[in-house]
């Protein structure tokens, strides 16, 4: 393995591993949020010091940088406004019985620390990547506004719901307006769409297919693990949550919606 790729692994490893033992102290697994953003800043500065930045891998570097602080930002911010655990994890804890403080260190922290750096392929292939090619490219340039895209629908998802919880006065009741509107799971599609720009960009000055296993293996993880967990405790708490998933897509806004919204 490549000296970067083994430090980076180890690093990240170890942050996890630090924040499940003050998940343990507190009984609150959702620490592990405050370092998700932040771990792929880490691994790419690691990986720009190790190896000597470039054009592009400092360029990609400053998106994840500003990405990850606004993103930790919001989700610190959210966490500390709560009173209870996270219910993904809650769960998690409800059905780990006992043992689940020692098991989460392998289905929670572990698991995420492993997934974060897989996910950072892109961020790996244009810091270690022998040849680097032109960052001046259109694919590069059409990365980045990609990445601008996917970053600004994540954004405004986050700020909306953040300004309805803190104006609702109705518990229970759910966010369905603005990009809501129209997805499910906005905050989510925003995210993937800027790792997918994150791909083109490091597969355009690398010319490596891995650049892709990153953004590929987030949906997978989104798709299959994150939205069947929220949408499982949404329909559990919230009674009108399915007759607002019969008529909103979960994750990809249908041409029809995009034309009403955009009236």
């Amino acid at each position: 393995m490549h000296t970067a790729l083994a430090a980076t692994l180890f690093v990240t490893l170890l942050a996890f591993t630090g924040i499940w033992l003050i998940h343990v102290r507190f009984r609150d697994a959702g620490y592990v949020d405050y370092y998700w953003g932040p771990g792929f800043a880490v691994i790419a500065l690691i990986s720009g010091w190790m190896n000597g930045y470039t054009i592009a891998s400092a360029v990609l570097t400053g998106t994840v940088i500003i990405w990850a602080l606004r993103l930790s930002a919001y989700l610190i911010a959210r966490h500390r406004k709560s009173t209870l655990e996270d219910a993904r994890y809650a769960a998690m804890r409800a059905t780990g019985g006992r043992e689940f403080w020692w098991k989460s260190l392998f289905s929670i922290f572990l698991l995420q620390g492993f997934l974060q750096w897989v996910i950072a392929a892109p961020l790996h292939m244009v810091s270690t990547s022998s040849h680097v090619g032109d960052w001046s490219s259109p694919l590069f340039i059409g990365g980045l506004l990609v990445i601008a895209f996917g970053l600004s629908v994540e954004w405004i998802a986050d700020l909306q719901l953040s300004r309805h919880r803190e104006s609702s006065s109705a518990p229970g009741r759910l966010m369905t307006s603005g990009l809501w509107s129209i997805s499910r799971h906005p905050n989510y599609l925003g995210e993937i769409i800027l790792w997918s720009g994150m791909g083109l960009a490091a597969f355009s000055v690398t010319h490596s297919l891995i650049a892709f296993a990153g953004p590929v293996v987030l949906a997978i993880a989104m798709i299959g693990v994150s939205i069947p967990l929220t949408e499982t405790h949404l329909r559990k708490s919230r009674p009108q949550y399915e007759a607002y998933a019969a008529r909103t897509p979960k994750l990809v806004p249908r041409l029809a919606a995009l034309h009403r919204s955009g009236k």
